[in-house]
């Protein structure tokens, strides 16, 4: 049979495959909800666990000089709570230009919640051992190899779970049936573009970490502060991009 279809077209073959395989694709996609209810879920857990790790000063301490003993872990809560609250903030704008989730999205989606909820982990691990001879706020010494070794695990966490971010926002833009119509991949492939530079940033800081461990986690602090921010100001620019394409007066 095939071979008489290609006869017929002057031996130009046939795909007659084509249309059972975009159904087949059509079949694997999922509904979009589940994928932001379990990552809302995960969200909420991970930054939640984060302020278990601040101690209260014992009541036969200075609360003053019990306070500023804890500064690392402080200082580590802000760079992880604002790090996965911009996160989160990319991650639900992201869904709002999505139609539907295929299993690859759903793979890199897992993949990233995996680095968000270890995050709790290697911020304990910042706290307690990235500035352990500067607890107090007088005297900062050179860092040392575990403080070096801490600043480091602490910026892999952050970068890679940037990164996977990054992923799953390029592959939304570019996978056909995912993303909920062309003006959608427009406005993920931008988003993908602002993430890639993030993920570059933030690596380029965790290498500062190998050598200088105080100013790495400055560092880290800067780049959540933008993962928060940047997502609104985005949005905010695109919306009023599209407004004067449509002729709309626009809101200063």
């Amino acid at each position: 049979m095939s071979w008489s279809i290609r006869r017929k077209l002057g031996g130009a073959p046939v795909n007659i495959t084509a249309p059972d395989e975009g159904v087949n694709r059509r079949e694997h996609l999922l509904p979009t909800t589940r994928l932001e209810a379990f990552s809302d879920g995960v969200f909420a857990i991970a930054i939640t666990l984060l302020v278990i790790e601040l101690h209260v000063p014992a009541g036969n301490e200075v609360l003053v000089g019990g306070l500023e003993h804890e500064w690392p872990r402080y200082l580590g809560y802000f760079v992880s709570f604002a790090f996965i609250g911009g996160v989160w903030i990319a991650h639900s704008n992201m869904t709002r230009f999505l139609k539907a989730a295929d299993p690859d999205l759903m793979r890199l989606n897992l993949v990233l919640l995996l680095f968000v909820s270890f995050l709790p982990f290697t911020t304990a691990i910042a706290a307690t051992h990235l500035f352990a001879s500067n607890l107090s706020l007088h005297d900062v010494t050179i860092s040392s190899t575990s403080e070096r070794v801490a600043a480091v695990l602490f910026g892999l966490n952050l970068t890679l779970a940037a990164l996977m971010l990054y992923l799953m926002l390029r592959h939304a833009g570019r996978t056909p049936d995912v993303a909920a119509d062309d003006l959608a991949e427009e406005e993920l492939a931008a988003f993908a573009a602002q993430r890639r530079a993030a993920v570059l940033l933030q690596a380029s800081a965790t290498v500062v970490g190998a050598f200088l461990s105080l100013l790495a986690v400055i560092f880290y602090l800067a780049l959540a502060i933008f993962y928060v921010i940047d997502p609104v100001r985005l949005m905010r620019s695109r919306s009023l991009h599209r407004a004067r394409l449509a002729g709309k007066p626009t809101e200063n």
